[in-house]
C-alpha cells in the first residue's frame, strides 16, 4: 500500500506540521469546554426524551411518542456531534503538530451541526407557514358559515 504524495502546494501546506501559540490554544480550551458541556447537556435532554416515548408509548400515544422520538434522536444525534468536536478541539490544546488535522477534524464536525440545524430551522418555519395558513383559511371559512376541510371551528 503506497502513500500518495501531496499533488499541489495547497495539499503540502495542510499536511505540514502547525502550532497554535498558547494564548490562541487557552480560546480553543475554552471552546473545548464549553462545546463539550452542551453536548453532555444535549445527551441529557435526549434521555429524557427517549423516557417520555417510552411513558407515551405506554400511555398509548403514539403519535406524541413519534414526535419525542424525532426530538430524542436530534438531540442525541447533535450531542454526538458536538462532544465529538469538543473532544477534537480538546486534543488540539493538547498535542504538538497536529493543530491543523484536528482543527479540521473540528470544523467537519461543526459543519454536520450547523447543517442539521439548518434543516430543523427551514422544517419548523414550514410547518409554521403551514399551520399558519390553515388557521387563517379556517378562520376566513368559517366567518361566512363554512366547513374547513369538513370540520366545525
Amino acid at each position: 500500500m503506497s502513500v500518495r504524495a501531496p499533488s499541489s502546494e495547497r495539499e503540502r501546506q495542510d499536511d505540514a506540521p502547525y502550532e497554535f501559540a498558547d494564548a490562541r490554544k487557552e480560546s480553543f480550551r475554552a471552546l473545548a469546554a464549553s462545546m463539550s458541556f452542551v453536548g453532555a447537556c444535549l445527551m441529557l435532554f435526549g434521555g429524557l426524551a427517549a423516557v417520555f416515548v417510552a411513558g407515551e408509548l405506554f400511555a398509548g400515544f403514539l403519535s406524541y411518542a413519534i414526535g419525542a422520538a424525532a426530538v430524542a434522536a436530534l438531540c442525541l444525534l447533535g450531542a454526538w456531534w458536538t462532544v465529538s468536536a469538543g473532544r477534537s478541539l480538546s486534543a488540539l490544546v493538547a498535542t504538538r503538530g497536529r493543530d491543523v488535522v484536528l482543527l479540521m477534524e473540528a470544523v467537519a464536525q461543526l459543519r454536520r451541526i450547523f447543517g442539521l440545524a439548518r434543516i430543523v430551522i427551514v422544517a419548523i418555519a414550514v410547518a409554521a407557514v403551514t399551520g399558519g395558513s390553515f388557521i387563517v383559511w379556517c378562520t376566513l371559512v368559517s366567518e361566512r358559515g363554512g366547513k374547513c376541510f369538513g370540520l366545525h371551528w
